[in-house]
């Protein structure tokens, strides 16, 4: 196979594509690195992805309670929520407390699946969707398993996204 040779004007005009592609390569990168440092749709993401995390973890605690420590269990249930429904609960009178520890029941929850179905990241307000199992065990009992379907509003507080209601949706799953 026969190489080329590249005359010398040709060497020059070689190196000057190399150089002027190079530059154009290295303009588009610093300005798609602009635009993405810019980019509020970063931000939405960031927001969208510390909503959803935070309505997971407290669909969780405000769906767990162990009849042994109903004092702690009313206490992340206060920590995780604000707004009505933080008054509701605080608002719980001492005989359902102990009904609830007369009942000798521990419920677990876990989330199967979770979902923003709306954000408002400027106002701080997003809708959750999440489908939880909940394990119940009584004292001496066997576990039983039911997924529930949960819509969460979450608020962002400036002390993080709480929940502001919890409604199920469509009942047992």
């Amino acid at each position: 196979m026969a190489r080329r040779v590249i005359p010398g004007d040709d060497r020059a005009r070689f190196a000057l594509a190399v150089v002027v592609a190079t530059a154009v390569f290295a303009v588009w990168n610093a300005v798609a690195w602009v635009s993405a440092a810019t980019d509020d749709t970063l931000d939405t993401a960031a927001v969208r992805d510390e909503a959803l995390a935070a309505g997971r973890d407290h669909v969780v605690a405000l769906t767990t309670m162990d009849h042994n420590d109903v004092e702690n269990g009313l206490r992340r249930w206060l920590e995780v929520t604000t707004g009505a429904l933080r008054d509701e609960l605080a608002a719980t009178e001492p005989d359902t407390l102990a009904a609830v520890e007369r009942a000798r029941t521990v419920a677990t929850a876990e989330v199967s699946g979770a979902a923003l179905a709306e954000l408002d990241a400027e106002r701080g307000r997003a809708t959750m969707l999440a489908s939880v199992t909940i394990t119940t065990t009584r004292e001496g009992g066997e576990e039983v398993a039911a997924r529930t379907r949960y819509r969460l509003e979450l608020r962002d507080t400036g002390d993080g996204w709480k929940v502001a209601e919890l409604d199920t949706v469509g009942g047992v799953a």
